[in-house]
């Protein structure tokens, strides 16, 4: 069978950047199949999408992309580590998948290797740094990218492998070598910034470690994707799978603010246009038609979400994953006084609570996500079929023969079970804040892409 890559996906919206990368996965493995798996009706970051999963499902297929899968909620409004094992592990388990392709802002993927293994299994430098760095109050970002710095110099942990000839090892004095061969995988692809691949970091530059400045190497472990990257290689390793690294480079700005930015526009900036009514600007952007497409604006369900916070009880909001040190009752005096979500975070954000991991916890809170369910599920039980091209027989054939179990119609699915339950739940809320009536899930049909 033919090679084929799996991408982990938002597309909040779809856009040119993104099918560039398809252009150039083929270019380096020609004939290739795409196989995406994209978070469904709310993101990383834990915002609904902008767009419904099926619209965006298609914009993606019209691209190129042979099947469209959805990442469960469960795994996709999580933490980056978390996130990467769950869309990972759903890759690994369809079978058929050969490559994961993923953005990064630098094209040493030995370096990210050498990175992911360390932090698989820290060295006592690597240890002592953290502790030391985060006792300094440093954010954990920051922190942790000079605790890589001390572990990677320091040499392997032991019961590390020693590193083969041509594999990345650290000196001091060349932090970050040019043209160090690669350890695994194959050479990564050159691209202008065409994913908004999800990320726990918001502006990595306000995080720096101070060495970042003057250390190449600092300032590439606190880009924003190449700590998603790290973290699907950290997920390759744990779960033994066979997926090869397919990384592309990004040569523009991944939270560029506007689409006059050189490059490819980002997501952010094409959502950003859409909200703002400059829908020309968004077309041009994403390449397809946005006028009348049903969509969710952010602000759309921030009373349902204080009203949420401000009937839970303290025991309701400590099950809520992530919700600790007494964390609720922060929580319940600040849903008191604020009168939206922007409010709401901007009155609990701290050092010691980043926006990130705030803005999960709404989402977890709005959602009726506990602990107890994610720890009960703590891989992908099934897949659910977005779409695909009709083109694409191969992998979708190969898709049914997946031990994972397949759903088209969410309706085939075990209504009774937790995670279908939540995903119903998020259907549900994306459909009142859209102005659509509720069973949204069981209405969504598998988009069928005719184009060859």
């Amino acid at each position: 069978m033919r090679p084929v890559v799996g991408i982990v996906c938002e597309y909040d919206p779809f856009h040119r950047g993104h099918a560039r990368q398809f252009e150039l996965i083929r270019e380096k493995l020609p004939g290739a199949g795409i196989v995406c798996v994209m978070s469904g009706c709310f993101t990383q970051r834990g915002m609904p999408a902008l767009f419904a999963p099926a619209f965006r499902a298609e914009a993606a297929l019209r691209a190129g992309a042979d099947l469209v899968l959805e990442l469960p909620c469960a795994f996709a409004v999580r933490d980056a580590e978390n996130f990467a094992l769950g869309a990972v592990g759903l890759i690994s388990a369809l079978g058929f998948v050969t490559h994961l392709s993923f953005g990064c802002e630098t094209d040493d993927l030995s370096l990210l290797s050498a990175v992911a293994a360390l932090l698989e299994q820290p060295n006592a430098a690597f240890s002592s740094a953290l502790r030391t760095e985060l006792a300094m109050g440093r954010p954990f970002v920051a922190a942790q990218a000079a605790a890589i710095l001390a572990g990677l110099r320091a040499g392997p942990a032991s019961g590390h492998k020693t590193p083969a000839a041509g594999e990345y090892q650290p000196d001091a004095n060349h932090p970050l070598p040019p043209g160090i061969p690669q350890e695994v995988g194959v050479q990564p692809t050159t691209s202008a910034a065409f994913s908004d691949e999800p990320t726990t970091v918001g502006s990595p530059d306000s995080r720096l470690p101070e060495a970042a400045a003057v250390d190449p190497l600092a300032r590439a472990l606190t880009r924003p994707n190449n700590i998603l990257g790290i973290c699907y290689l950290r997920a390759i390793r744990r779960l033994h799978s066979g997926l090869r690294p397919l990384p592309v480079l990004r040569e523009g700005e991944y939270h560029a603010a506007s689409l006059t930015s050189v490059g490819y526009p980002s997501a952010s900036a094409a959502r950003r246009a859409f909200l703002s009514g400059d829908l020309r600007g968004a077309e041009t952007a994403c390449g397809y038609p946005l006028s009348g497409v049903p969509c969710h604006r952010p602000d759309a369900l921030d009373a349902v979400l204080l009203h949420r916070l401000r009937t839970m009880d303290p025991a309701a909001l400590r099950a809520l994953p992530d919700c600790s040190e007494g964390l609720e009752h922060r929580l319940i005096a600040a849903a008191q006084r604020a009168t939206d979500r922007e409010q709401l975070l901007a009155g609990l954000k701290t050092r010691r609570y980043p926006r990130a991991r705030l803005s999960r916890l709404a989402a977890h809170a709005l959602l009726s996500v506990t602990a107890e369910l994610l720890a009960a599920h703590p891989a992908p039980e099934s897949v659910r079929l977005l779409g695909f091209r009709r083109a694409s027989r191969d992998c979708l054939a190969a898709l049914g023969q997946s031990p994972l179990a397949v759903i088209a119609k969410a309706a085939d699915g075990d209504r009774t079970s937790p995670p279908l339950q939540l995903e119903e739940r998020a259907y549900d809320l994306w459909a009142l804040g859209a102005g659509l009536p509720a069973g949204l899930l069981y209405r969504q049909q598998v988009v069928v892409c005719e184009a060859v």
